[in-house]
C-alpha cells in the first residue's frame, strides 16, 4: 500500500499505466478506489494516479488539523503528491464534484503542478450571483441540519436527489450508505462535517482562473443538462471564456459508464 508522508496526514494513493502523469481527484466519497476502473481504461495513455484524500479511507490524519483551512490544505496535498510521482513535476488533473473544487484549488496555489485541468462539476456555489449563491447554500445549510435531526441516510437522500436522477443517484447513495460498512460510514461523518459546508460555499476565485484559462478545462456530464449541478460549472465556464467539455452521462458517469468517459476524456484533452 503506497503512501506518502505529508505534514498533518498520510496520504494512500494507486498508479495505474505509464506516461504523462494524470491525477484523479475524488468529490465527497473521498475514496480514490471509485476511480480504478476508469483509470484502467487510462492507463494505456497514461501514469494514472488516485488517492484517498486526506481525512477518508487509508489517508490518515495526524496531530492537529486547521479544519478553517482545509480546502487549501486538500489542494496542497495534491500538489505534493504531483512533486512526489510526476518527473516532470507536473500533471493533467481530473477532479469531480468537491474533487474539482480542490482541483481548482490546486490550479490557483500551484500552477506550475498542473498543465491541465478537468473540472467536472464542481458544486462551487460561490460563483454563482449573490441571489442564487444564497439559495445554494441555504439549500447546503438544510441538508447538513437534516443530517444533525434525522441522521446522514436522509441527509444524503436529499443530497443526491438534488444532483442526479435514476441510477446515478442510487448509485450515490448507495457510495455513502452509513450502513454499507464503517469505512463509508467514517468517510460519510467526515463529509459532512467538515466539507458539506464548507466547498460548496467558498468563494472562487475566477479573476485567477481567467488569468490561467489556457490550463482549464470546465466540464459536466451529457446527461446532466443545465440543471444545478451544472450551473456552477456554466457560470465559471461563461466567466472564463472557454467551452464545457461535454462528458458520458452525468454527475458520475466515469463510475457508470467508465469506458466511453475515458475515450471522451482523452479526446477533450487532446483538442482543449
Amino acid at each position: 500500500m503506497p503512501t506518502l508522508e505529508v505534514p498533518g496526514a498520510e496520504l494512500h494513493y494507486d498508479t495505474f499505466g505509464s506516461g504523462p502523469v494524470l491525477l484523479l481527484i475524488t468529490g465527497a466519497d473521498g475514496r480514490g478506489s471509485v476511480w480504478h476502473p476508469l483509470a484502467k481504461h487510462l492507463s494505456a495513455h497514461h501514469t494514472v494516479i488516485s488517492y484517498d484524500r486526506r481525512g477518508y479511507s487509508a489517508s490518515h490524519i495526524k496531530g492537529t488539523q486547521d479544519y478553517t483551512n482545509r480546502l487549501n490544505t486538500d489542494a496542497d496535498d495534491a500538489a505534493l503528491l504531483i512533486e512526489h510521482l510526476s518527473p516532470t513535476n507536473t500533471a493533467i488533473v481530473v477532479g469531480n464534484s468537491s474533487g474539482a473544487i480542490v482541483s481548482q484549488t490546486l490550479l490557483l496555489r500551484h500552477p506550475d503542478r498542473v498543465s491541465k485541468l478537468i473540472s467536472h462539476e464542481p458544486p462551487a456555489f460561490g460563483a454563482l450571483p449573490p441571489d442564487f449563491r444564497a439559495k445554494g447554500e441555504h439549500v447546503i445549510n438544510h441538508i447538513y441540519n437534516q443530517y444533525r435531526t434525522l441522521g446522514p441516510i436522509t441527509a444524503m437522500e436529499e443530497f443526491t436527489a438534488g444532483l442526479d436522477t435514476g441510477s446515478e443517484a442510487t448509485l450515490m447513495r448507495s457510495l455513502m450508505h452509513t450502513s454499507s460498512s464503517y469505512e463509508i460510514r467514517a468517510n460519510s461523518m467526515f463529509w459532512f462535517e467538515f466539507e458539506l459546508r464548507q466547498y460548496p460555499c467558498a468563494d472562487v476565485d475566477v479573476e485567477g482562473l481567467v488569468k490561467l484559462k489556457e490550463k482549464f478545462v470546465p466540464a459536466a456530464g451529457e446527461d446532466s443538462g443545465m440543471g444545478v449541478g451544472v450551473a456552477p460549472i456554466a457560470a465559471i465556464a461563461g466567466a472564463v471564456g472557454r467551452e464545457m467539455l461535454r462528458l458520458p452521462g452525468g454527475h458520475v458517469g466515469f463510475m457508470t459508464q467508465p469506458e466511453k468517459w475515458a475515450a471522451a476524456l482523452l479526446e477533450g484533452i487532446g483538442r482543449y
